[in-house]
């Protein structure tokens, strides 16, 4: 998780704000906080960094007489919710960074603050420089998040109000996608707030339900903690918007976002779901400790345990990913490269030439388990997206 909120305010020419204007709107906007200069670490010069206390912490102003690097991807982003983005962002020709710096006073009394109130601070802070400075013509929250000064001017306001109400679209973005026949959304942002990302891909909502539902579940996130959410594992019943069971899962991204807290259909609605081998048949057929493990019973391909649902169109075509089987394959092979193996192997071979397949069975039984873990991990690794059995398809816009 991010340690330090950090926001970029973008400018049509290099300046930074007059300091006895910004105290006043910060005053004004903000009155219930004490706002002043600071005398421990004083502005030094027009060019800054600039200080502003509010009670015992710091808020910091750097000016860079350069644009900020152009990202296509947040622009593009910031631009379906703010279509004149990219305009904006062509047009600045500077940028202040703005950021808590801890306490104002070395005082080991005062608490230090954690990363949510430290962006409600600096969130009040960066409304009262685009009230109080002219030329600003965007915000860049954390690098990923591009908002309008209009935006943040209103929204700002409530940086330091409760759950449902505390500002969280200045924090983070909702980015719908189709995947198949249904419209899914993730989020970018709110990681910094609770470690994870949302993923959220329920059949049969439209992106307007979908993206509102992710809203309501991002605020609540950033309102009550992580800990307060739904944990892995947990299945939502049908609502009067859904109507079947929806699977909450924390795993990897499939859009390589990191961490994610994963709302799926759990009942398949839309008849996307289909079943796959783990050991695939070839490796079944072929592989000397499957082989023989199958003549005692120990191993049948077609079990449950040897199984794995996943949904096609989350992947670029069926053909399966050699270096996963071959993983499978090495797992395998290791399992036999020992001076136990070769000696239960011969002693079962002997029972069976006699006719003796409980005996068999008996001393196979630790390598058929060995057989079960590695296909459970599998299938927890393939669940969790830490693996994959088939190469992910790109994500597809709206």
């Amino acid at each position: 998780m991010t340690t330090i909120p950090l926001a970029y305010i973008l400018l049509e020419d290099a300046r930074l704000p007059d300091e006895e204007t910004l105290i006043r709107t910060l005053r004004a906007r903000h009155p219930d906080l004490r706002w002043s200069r600071s005398t421990v670490a004083p502005s030094d010069g027009a060019d800054g960094p600039m200080f502003i206390r509010v009670g015992d912490h710091l808020m910091t102003i750097r000016m860079m007489p350069a644009p900020i690097p152009f990202d296509q991807q947040l622009w593009q982003r910031a631009s379906w919710l703010w279509p004149e983005a990219f305009h904006a962002a062509g047009r600045h020709r500077a940028h202040l960074i703005v950021s808590p710096m801890g306490p104002a006073e070395s005082n080991a009394g005062v608490k230090a603050l954690g990363f949510a109130e430290n962006a409600r601070l600096a969130t009040a802070f960066v409304g009262a420089v685009v009230a109080a400075l002219p030329g600003v013509v965007a915000v860049v929250w954390l690098g990923n998040v591009g908002r309008s000064p209009e935006m943040w001017l209103e929204q700002s306001r409530s940086a330091f109000a409760p759950y449902p109400d505390q500002p969280f679209a200045l924090w983070m973005e909702i980015v719908p996608y189709r995947s198949g026949k249904t419209i899914g959304a993730y989020t970018v942002g709110l990681s910094a707030f609770t470690g994870r990302e949302i993923e959220f891909e329920v059949d049969g909502l439209d992106q307007h339900t979908v993206t509102v539902r992710v809203a309501q579940l991002s605020a609540y996130l950033i309102g009550n903690g992580p800990d307060d959410g739904p944990k892995s594992g947990a299945v939502f019943e049908a609502d009067s918007e859904i109507d079947h069971r929806v699977a909450v899962l924390h795993r990897n991204s499939r859009f390589n976002i990191g961490p994610v807290i994963s709302f799926s259909s759990l009942d398949d609605r839309s008849g996307r779901i289909r079943t796959y081998p783990i050991i695939p048949p070839a490796i079944a057929r072929n592989h000397p400790l499957l082989v023989m493990l199958g003549k005692v019973g120990l191993f049948d391909p077609a079990k449950a345990e040897n199984q794995i649902r996943l949904r096609p169109d989350h992947y670029q075509t069926e053909v399966r990913l050699e270096a996963f089987d071959q993983g499978l394959s090495r797992a395998l092979s290791g399992m036999m490269s020992t001076d136990i193996y070769a000696e239960a192997d011969t002693n079962a071979r002997r029972a069976l030439a006699n006719g003796d397949i409980a005996s068999a069975r008996s001393i196979l039984q630790p390598w058929a388990e060995e057989v079960g873990e590695l296909q459970l991990t599998a299938k927890l690794g393939l669940t969790l997206c830490d693996a994959f059995l088939f190469m992910p398809a790109p994500l597809r816009s709206l």
